[in-house]
């Protein structure tokens, strides 16, 4: 008796959901893609109980006819891709039809649909049936998805805390929407509007409508472009620095993804900048050719691979901190912002965009929601940010303060602190640095350094990786079984452990394609300057302090030391005037 036979669809969906709906937020993920795909300017998400008893997904897209509306709960039934080409060139950000039919396998799902040339297609999924009937005719489709995992008490159960869950649909639509600042897109949580965009295709203004005024005013733009790819998007000042690394946002094609080594060479372009400990707020979106990206690695499609991802690292690793650079850092001690002015719709039309979406006519009753004017925000503009503003360009030295901090005066009324040990670094890494990026000169080490390799290490350590290390100083001769003799390393490893150093090198280079020296000799020229500069509890004269600001502002990053911590910190006027309480503030 045969023993292998075809399951049938109801299993097949089955299974396909326990790789593509993980969550609430993953059947968010899937119909909010689904609509942008249908070419939707306006999206409305209702969640209800967490969305574990409803979740609801309208927009005003395409649409579909009847006989679309049933194919859609097929498997691998899809309008994005005809031909083994188009896999290779994927455009949309759905494209292998599993979507929809592996939700409704775990859940009682209702289409109401309608391409705006026909009457309206009602579809009822339940339990693996369908059936059909009329709706009103209304261009557009509402997904309405109730008591998700019903038939899954496994996966029901695996679900955490209600504030969890929201918390995880939140994320997934903030990121959707920060990746489609073109469409208006409005989220509500048992009734309550949890957030809404103005759909006008300006990004800062959607991420003041997401993460506040702050935020927004405190972003610098950034561009990047060459032959393969660009990179637009904005960088968050080093005061907005994190505790995690949730805060770097990387969209690419109009798709949020995870890409590991592009977060890294983010997190190291701001290390001029921000304390190794901290990670930067960015939002970017890269733009590249389709048929550079592999966006089929995951089920989740959150995992991407691109061809000329060592590019784009190098791009990044030098632009980022030229954007950073010339920008005025200094973080101000007491954060006022501004109020939001309220002004008319045609002033605000020629800030942003004009595009003004319409609202959805709620003629299909399928679902207990809010009126839809919840995509009609109040017009609210907001300043944006000076890019314009340059560094400080003149300090005045006051006084010593604990011996540690410098006391200093603007012609602006403000005043500063400025940190002695912190300024002194910078100046000096930045002289070092100069210094020993000139030329690569090499010597033999101090004292003799032999390494032991495993039979595995002895495997990769390959003419090809020879060469490479002695292109960075590094010259290694046999010495008996599993072993090397270092015969020369780069001068400037002197003035740091050599057998650390070595070490580092080698472990780059054996599992590695390349070796990142400008990572270790920056830590070496950082920590060459800690040593060389004046200390806290170090007396100065008023003239040794002044020498010191004036130096320290002619430095290319004047605002932090090389470890990330702040050299300077900012008291305005305004500020001043505002704690003492005086007439007109």
């Amino acid at each position: 008796m045969s023993k292998i036979h075809v399951m049938d669809n109801a299993l097949a969906n089955m299974i396909a959901a326990g790789e593509v709906v993980e969550r609430p937020s993953s059947v968010i993920k899937e119909l909010v893609e689904n609509s942008i795909d249908a070419q939707s300017r306006q999206i409305g998400v209702f969640i209800y109980d967490a969305g574990r008893t409803k979740i609801v997904v309208e927009d005003d897209g395409v649409g579909m006819d009847r006989t679309d509306a049933v194919a859609a709960f097929k498997r691998h039934a899809t309008s994005k891709i005809l031909t083994t080409f188009d896999l290779f060139r994927i455009k949309t950000l759905g494209f292998r039809g599993e979507a929809l039919p592996s939700i409704a396998s775990v859940s009682k799902m209702t289409l109401v649909t309608c391409d705006g040339s026909n009457a309206g297609t009602s579809v009822v999924s339940e339990d693996d049936e369908l059936t059909t009937h009329d709706a009103p005719m209304r261009q557009g489709t509402i997904v309405t998805v109730e008591e998700l995992f019903y038939n899954t008490p496994a996966r029901l159960k695996y679900l955490k805390s209600d504030f969890t869950e929201n918390a995880n649909s939140i994320e997934t639509m903030c990121r959707l929407a920060l990746a489609h600042p073109e469409i208006a897109m409005t989220l509500y949580i048992d009734d309550r509007k949890n957030f809404s965009t103005s759909g006008r295709g300006n990004l800062l203004e959607t991420i003041k409508d997401i993460y506040g005024l702050d935020v927004a005013q405190k972003m610098i733009p950034f561009h990047y472009s060459n032959n393969d790819f660009s990179v637009d998007g904005f960088l968050g000042k080093p005061e907005m620095a994190k505790a995690n690394r949730y805060f770097i946002i990387t969209l690419l094609n109009g798709r949020n993804v995870y890409m590991p080594k592009v977060q890294s060479t983010i997190v190291d372009s701001y290390h001029d900048f921000i304390p190794p400990t901290r990670f930067p707020f960015v939002v970017l979106e890269m733009t590249i050719d389709p048929a550079l990206v592999d966006v089929n690695v995951h089920p989740s499609k959150r995992e991407v691979r691109f061809s000329k991802e060592g590019d784009l690292r190098l791009a990044l690793l030098e632009k980022i901190p030229e954007a950073l650079r010339g920008k005025n850092l200094v973080p101000d001690i007491v954060s006022v912002p501004k109020a939001p002015v309220i002004v008319k719709e045609e002033q605000l039309a020629l800030e942003f965009d004009t595009y003004t979406p319409k609202p959805i006519s709620p003629e299909v009753e399928v679902f207990s929601a809010p009126e839809v004017t919840v995509f009609k925000e109040p017009e609210v503009s907001f300043n944006e940010p000076a890019h314009a503003e340059t560094q400080i360009q003149s300090l005045k030295a006051l006084c010593q303060l604990h011996l540690t901090y410098l006391v200093a005066e603007d012609d602006q009324g403000g005043f500063y602190l400025i940190d002695q040990h912190a300024a002194n670094e910078r100046i000096n890494y930045e002289k070092l640095q100069k210094l020993m990026n000139a030329t690569l000169t090499v010597s033999e080490p101090l004292i003799p350094i032999v390494v032991h390799l495993n039979p595995s290490e002895m495997a990769l350590l390959n003419n090809e990786k020879m060469a490479l290390l002695e292109s960075v100083g590094l010259k290694l001769d046999p010495f008996g079984i599993n072993a090397y003799q270092v015969r020369q390393i780069p001068s400037w490893a002197k003035e740091y452990d050599e057998q650390a150093y070595v070490d580092d090198i080698l472990h780059e280079a054996l599992h590695g394609d390349k070796i990142d020296i400008p990572k270790l000799r920056t830590h070496v020229i950082a920590t060459m300057s800690c040593k060389r500069s004046v200390k806290a509890h170090d007396r100065l004269s008023l003239s040794e302090m002044q020498y010191l600001l004036d130096t320290l502002l002619r430095c290319e990053n004047p605002h932090s030391c090389p470890h990330g911590r702040p050299t300077i910190v900012h008291f305005t006027q305004y500020e001043i005037e505002k704690m003492f309480k005086r007439t007109g503030v």
